[in-house]
């Protein structure tokens, strides 16, 4: 899929909203310039072939959106254009995220999606937004940093849900991504698309605590190989601690039948924690899972994450984050150039000078190693932006 069908699923999302709803829609612009230094621009691992790079960025942003009694909706698109003075680094990379709910008496619909062309070399490095929703943060990689092209990924998430009784609802969630790489990585990194479902069950047994049962489905294609088959089930529990604090904690195991006939049973699973005051927002997490990558390979991931901000005033907020996380192959003796452990830190701080214009500086420490060349690469990436965020024009239908 491209963008242009991309696209083409938010136009029917906004067809589905039906003209007899009335509803207020919003178009929110924001663009932001920066400049950037990066110490090691590829993630190499000899010092002496270390780039580094210093340029600027312009990230220009349009939030296209309605929200009524039953429905909301959203669609972003965002073009990223990265100037080193530098052919082999320059970028112009294009963006674009979609969501739209309808809630019914018993019913519930929801699609997320995300696009995003790129450069490897900069989809390596993961970058998540702090307020990014957990379940759509990429739990693939483009394989390898050395050699630099384009990476196009898109990732679709329908969700519906049907409340059986004021206590328990099923629900059927498809995941779907689909990755493809230009002609400079041919040979290297191969297109493939993974495909999960998920059927959930939840039933709550308090006010405050839930069950849940999942069972889910998967099919990894990977380009000129044989379709990788997998299935598994978790249980679990989801706790509101209280009125700003939710926990949740999930284990199971995934089957998986891979292409040689080797079946592979791995424990999967996840424990988080939500909490969100007036000035705080914390998110902290560790889940594995099975996932794919342009290595052409499933493999076991071990990933934390972690998010705070913090608003130390009315126009001042600082953030903390932490992405972590490490690959093994699923059979075991088996290496894969998509076995590694990745790190990377990122601390943010932002002033806000109006309503519509802010400084922020963001600060990210990145250490990669591979397990198949047994070396490790770090990097520190600074960025000094000047956003701004222009008030939202507006309109009813």
């Amino acid at each position: 899929m491209s963008l242009a069908g991309f696209i083409g699923v938010a136009l029917v999302v906004v067809a589905l909203h039906g003209a007899s709803e009335a509803a207020e829609w919003r178009i929110e612009p924001a663009i932001g310039v920066a400049g950037e230094v990066d110490d090691n621009a590829d993630l190499v691992f000899r010092t002496d072939e270390e780039q580094e790079i210093s340029g600027y960025v312009i990230d220009a942003s349009a939030d296209f959106a309605y929200r009524s009694s039953l429905t909301s909706f959203s669609f972003l698109p965002r073009l990223l254009s990265r100037n080193y003075g530098d052919p082999d680094y320059d970028s112009d990379d294009q963006f674009a995220k979609l969501s739209w709910r309808r809630e019914g008496r018993s019913t519930s619909f929801s699609i997320r999606g995300n696009y995003a062309r790129e450069l490897a070399r900069t989809a390596e490095r993961v970058d998540v937004d702090f307020n990014e929703n957990p379940d759509d943060i990429p739990v693939d990689t483009t394989g390898r940093t050395l050699v630099r092209g384009r990476r196009e990924r898109i990732y679709i998430t329908p969700n519906f849900s049907y409340r059986l009784s004021d206590l328990s609802s099923i629900g059927l969630v498809l995941r779907y991504t689909d990755t493809t790489y230009d002609e400079e990585l041919a040979g290297l990194l191969d297109d493939y698309n993974d495909t999960r479902v998920n059927i959930d069950y939840r039933r709550a047994w308090s006010e405050r605590n839930n069950a849940i049962l999942s069972a889910t489905f998967r099919e990894f294609d990977s380009k000129g190989q044989a379709p990788v088959t997998g299935y598994g089930l978790m249980a679990g529990v989801e706790s509101r601690l209280s009125e700003k604090t939710t926990f949740r904690a999930v284990v199971g195991a995934e089957n998986t039948e891979l292409d040689d006939g080797v079946e592979s049973l791995n424990p999967v699973g996840s424990i988080s924690l939500t909490r969100e005051l007036q000035t705080i927002r914390l998110y902290a997490e560790y889940r594995r899972t099975i996932s794919g990558g342009g290595g052409g390979a499933l493999t076991a991931r071990d990933m934390v994450n972690l998010n705070f901000t913090r608003d130390l005033n009315d126009r001042i907020t600082a953030g903390l984050g932490v992405r972590a996380y490490t690959t093994t192959a699923l059979e075991e003796g088996v290496r894969t150039i998509d076995e590694r452990d990745y790190v990377q830190l990122r601390a943010t701080l932002i002033i806000n000078l109006s309503p519509t214009m802010s400084v922020q500086t963001d600060y990210r420490y990145t250490v990669l190693n591979r397990e198949q060349i047994g070396e490790s690469a770090n990097s520190n990436n600074i960025m000094l932006w000047l956003n701004w965020h222009p008030r939202p024009f507006t309109r009813s239908l």
